[in-house]
């Protein structure tokens, strides 16, 4: 009967260390990357998350509305990008650009993002912090061009975060080689959303006291 006793004991103290930990919150991927040697931080891309206004940089025209949050314990990025005019927009057809991304880290510490849309676009990035600008690169794929040769192209895109809060973001296709020609082809700022406020209503971060 003691033995008996004794097990049950056990049992109920492992049920209550087990809610006990269940009930702290787990911070599966914070600080430096501890399986490889790397510069990078699960925090680099935080800067990211939230609700945003998106505008041209230059003129403040409404661009998309991009909404950024963290799942999978912390460890990935999930973008909900809605297209508010018709620049990415297919020929003849109804829809404006819907895009969703998924962000994280590789084995090698490196910063990996996969793009899907609904112009039938995807594309695998890869990069990291640079001189504080989040920095990913496309892989090289071929292209077809106007007179039917092919080229090879990649795609970089940027995020610099600004000291008011905003986010200064672009993308560039490169041909041909690393040091090939490099053409922007948008250029955006992301404003973050306040519910309840007016369009662009741009939140200024508090100074410290």
């Amino acid at each position: 009967m003691k033995t008996v006793m004794r097990i049950l004991s056990a049992g109920a103290v492992a049920v209550i260390a087990q809610s006990a930990a269940a009930s702290e919150p787990f911070d599966a991927c914070k600080g430096p990357f501890t399986f490889v040697e790397s510069t990078s931080t699960y925090e680099d891309f935080d800067f990211w998350l939230g609700e945003w206004q998106v505008v041209t940089t230059e003129g403040g025209e409404l661009r998309g509305y991009d909404k950024i949050k963290m799942i999978h314990d912390g460890c990935v990025l999930m973008q909900e990008w809605h297209q508010m005019d018709d620049l990415f927009s297919l020929n003849a057809s109804p829809n404006r650009l819907r895009g969703t991304s998924l962000t994280g880290i590789d084995a090698k510490g490196r910063w990996r993002q996969l793009w899907t849309d609904n112009s039938g676009s995807n594309m695998l990035l890869t990069g990291g912090m640079e001189e504080g600008v989040m920095t990913l690169r496309s892989e090289w794929i071929e292209v077809p061009t106007q007179n039917g040769d092919m080229v090879k192209v990649r795609n970089l895109w940027y995020w610099h975060p600004q000291e008011d809060g905003t986010i200064h973001n672009w993308g560039e296709q490169q041909r041909d080689s690393e040091t090939g020609q490099r053409t922007k082809y948008f250029d955006i700022t992301y404003r973050r959303a306040v519910k309840g406020g007016p369009a662009f209503n741009l939140r200024v971060p508090k100074p410290a006291e």
